[in-house]
């Protein structure tokens, strides 16, 4: 049956990291310094940009509350619990929903990290383009990685990120567990990749605290990423 009828639901998105950028865009062309930029590029990428960053603080907050559960229900685990390298234990049971919301967040906060990252991306490359600037979309990559690492930062979280993000998106599901080997002041969650009995290798699993460093990362380098385009069209002759 087609659609005759239909709610929508407002749309308006309250991160303002896009509002500078448009400001010297539109200061630019104001002052002919370059052509009006198209509909397109403001009202589907600026938006969508703007939008998922609006998502990715309330993704954060709900598995902040997630873990805290988690760790307040492991505390009172027992010595049977406990796996060791040189003891198997017995899986500790949580509750399901508890569990399995957890796992559907911390999926979502990768997509959504990096989702936001491609947009980015993309809007460098529109960008340029508009400011007379051609280059290689290819290369937009290596434009951002210079941009954070002339700042003194690394850009590694962005590998970490696209590299785990890409096995929980085409590879397989994650798994939690509790490291509970300092104690229950400084819990960390195991996100899993596979059903493993040491922790050696490094590639099968992500602490939280590593995916803190990312989100860390990130929200560094999204304000040097703003910076760098507002430059971009300060700087126009």
């Amino acid at each position: 049956m087609p659609v005759k009828k239909w709610i929508h639901i407002n749309d308006s998105v309250g991160d303002p990291w896009i509002l500078p950028i448009w400001s010297v865009v539109n200061d630019a062309e104001s002052k002919g310094k370059s052509k009006t930029i198209s509909k397109e590029i403001k009202s589907r990428l600026g938006i969508s940009i703007s939008t998922r960053l609006d998502m990715l603080p309330r993704i954060l907050n709900r598995i902040n509350k997630e873990v805290y559960d988690v760790y307040k229900a492991v505390e009172i685990h027992n010595s049977d619990h406990i796996f060791t390298l040189k003891k198997e234990g017995y899986a500790f049971d949580i509750d399901e929903n508890l569990k399995f919301n957890l796992l559907i967040d911390l999926d979502s906060l990768l997509f959504e990290l990096n989702s936001v990252c491609e947009l980015m991306t993309n809007l460098i490359f529109e960008l340029y383009t508009h400011a007379g600037k051609n280059i290689d979309k290819k290369k937009v990559g290596f434009i951002i990685k210079k941009v954070i690492e002339e700042s003194g930062e690394s850009s590694d979280w962005f590998i970490n990120l696209d590299t785990h993000r890409n096995f929980f998106m085409h590879e397989g599901a994650p798994y939690i567990a509790a490291d509970v080997t300092n104690g229950p002041d400084n819990y960390d969650l195991l996100i899993i990749k596979e059903n493993i009995m040491n922790f050696d290798d490094l590639s099968k699993f992500i602490k939280l605290s590593e995916i803190n460093s990312i989100i860390q990362g990130f929200l560094y380098s999204k304000q040097l990423i703003q910076m760098h385009l507002i430059n971009l069209y300060r700087e126009l002759p």
